[in-house]
Formats: structure tokens, C-alpha cells, sequence
């Protein structure tokens, strides 16, 4: 029996509505979840760590997790945003299988052949390839005063993900920013509106997050906008921490220029950019 396509693109996109319903529903709980663990964190005044990702620890029942119509709607805010990430990855994975079948076909490929590839799709050993070389996207750039921009890049390389590891990437940007946002809104509740950019100062950090580690921002500025998205990039393990306004408080400035310092962080006045010295 030959393999009908038709029938072919019917049943993935059932299978991927089903997919895309239920990280749907997984991605709420995690924001959820995160975005309230931000919220005990301020409150308690600790710093974010793998804990958070723990989703057993939310019920909808619990009084203890009762969220405001504002936080709702944050929460909310921020599934739809990363489920549409998500969505699109989804729907880019389907024209590549029923593209990649219908050559296999045309190639005098078995059943069995097909089955295997697309069962190799689907448990995240073969990669999903977003080929967008060519097109513009934007991204934020540190410039040798601190002064964050926003500026438009052309993408030079093609993206490649499994389904699995691009839902869980996803799920760990959107754990991050939700427990950043749950503390954020904690904080200026208690009249804390500034806060520092910290974190650590290695091999692995973006030398243009290294560079930003002690800045003070204001929360519904551009610059703090800005910060944030720098926050949110994939893999970020900087984060937020509220600003009191107090030496006893706040790590002093010179701290933060000596952690630089150690890292080798310097302008790369040839390329326009911070770096890391790899000595």
C-alpha cells in the first residue's frame, strides 16, 4: 500500500495539536509555578535556583498561591508569548516532516524507512532545522558606555533543535523570566522600583551581560526594558536583584569592576563589543 500524503498531513496535524495543547498546559503550570516562587524569593530575599523549576510545588487549590487579576494577567501575558514560540516551532517541524516524507517517497523509500525517520522526529533524535539565513532579526547591544540599544542583525546561520530540547529551552526561558517578573512585582509592591544586574562572571556568561553585572536600572525604562530581554536570552543565568539604596545593603561598585577585572572583561574596540580575555 502506498503512503497517502493527505492522510499523512491530517494526522500530524492532529498529533501536533495535541503536542502544542499539551506543553500548552505544561508551560502554564511552570510560569505559574516560577513566577510564584520569584514572589516567596523577594520576599525571603534569596536567589533564583534550580528549586523553582519544581512544578509540583503549585496547586490551584493551595490558599497560599491565591494571585491577584494583575498577576493573572502577567502570568497569562507570558504563556501566550512563549506558546507561540513554541507553536511556530511546531508548525515549522510539520512542513519539514511532510517535506522530508514526500522526498523519501519520490526516492522508492520503504514504509518502514518513513516510519523510522518520522519516529526519530518525534523522540528527539532527528533535528528540526529553522533556516531563517538571510532574514533580519533584532537583538540588544551593550556599547563601551553601558548604553543598551536595540539593534538589527541579518541571521548568518540556520537553528537546529530537536522537538524535546527546544520545548525544554523554551520552558527553561520561560521559568526564568516568570520567577524574574514574580519577584520584580513583589518588590515594587513594597516600594522597590530599581534593581541590579548580577550574576556570575565566567568562561560561560555573555561577555555583554559580564559587563552589565553591577548597573542599577528602573523598572518601565527603555534601558531596563532593554535588560531584561538581555535576561531572557537562552541559557541566562544572570538575573535581578532589587537595589536598596544601602552600602550595608548593596554590593559596593568597586566589587562588581573587580569581578570584570578577574574575567578579562575588556572592549574589543576592533569589533565594537565587549569580550572576554581567554588567558
Amino acid at each position: 500500500m502506498s503512503l497517502n500524503l493527505p492522510t499523512l498531513k491530517k494526522e500530524l496535524k492532529r498529533i501536533f495539536t495535541q503536542i502544542t495543547k499539551t506543553q500548552s498546559e505544561a508551560l502554564a503550570i511552570q510560569i505559574t509555578t516560577n513566577f510564584v516562587a520569584g514572589q516567596t524569593a523577594a520576599e525571603k530575599h534569596k536567589s533564583f535556583n534550580t528549586a523553582a523549576y519544581n512544578t509540583a510545588a503549585y496547586s490551584e487549590d493551595s490558599e497560599d498561591n491565591t494571585l491577584t487579576d494583575e498577576e493573572k494577567a502577567e502570568i497569562a501575558t507570558l504563556t501566550a508569548l512563549y506558546l507561540g514560540y513554541i507553536s511556530e516551532f511546531n508548525y515549522r517541524a510539520q512542513v519539514q516532516i511532510l517535506a522530508k516524507v514526500q522526498a523519501l517517497v519520490e526516492a522508492g523509500s520503504s514504509q518502514d524507512e518513513i516510519k523510522q525517520y518520522i519516529d526519530s522526529v518525534f523522540s528527539g533524535e532527528e533535528s528540526i532545522i529553522i533556516d531563517n539565513v538571510g532574514k533580519e532579526r533584532k537583538e540588544i547591544y551593550v556599547d563601551e558606555d553601558l548604553t543598551l540599544s536595540e539593534v538589527t542583525k541579518t541571521v548568518e546561520k540556520p537553528f537546529y533543535s530537536s522537538v524535546l530540547a527546544y520545548a525544554s529551552l523554551i520552558g527553561a526561558i520561560a521559568a526564568h523570566t516568570a520567577y524574574e517578573k514574580g519577584k520584580e512585582i513583589y518588590n515594587r509592591g513594597n516600594g522597590y522600583n530599581r534593581w541590579v544586574f548580577v550574576g556570575p562572571a565566567d568562561e560561560r556568561a555573555r561577555p555583554w551581560h559580564v559587563a552589565l553585572l553591577g548597573k542599577v536600572f528602573e523598572n518601565d525604562t527603555v534601558q531596563s526594558n532593554y535588560a531584561e530581554q538581555c535576561l531572557g536570552e537562552a541559557w541566562c543565568r544572570h538575573r535581578k536583584e532589587v537595589y536598596w539604596n544601602d552600602p550595608n545593603k548593596d554590593t559596593a561598585p568597586e566589587k562588581w569592576e573587580q569581578l570584570k577585572k578577574d574575567a578579562g572583561l575588556f572592549w574589543n574596540t576592533d569589533l565594537g563589543r565587549w569580550d572576554l580575555k581567554n588567558d
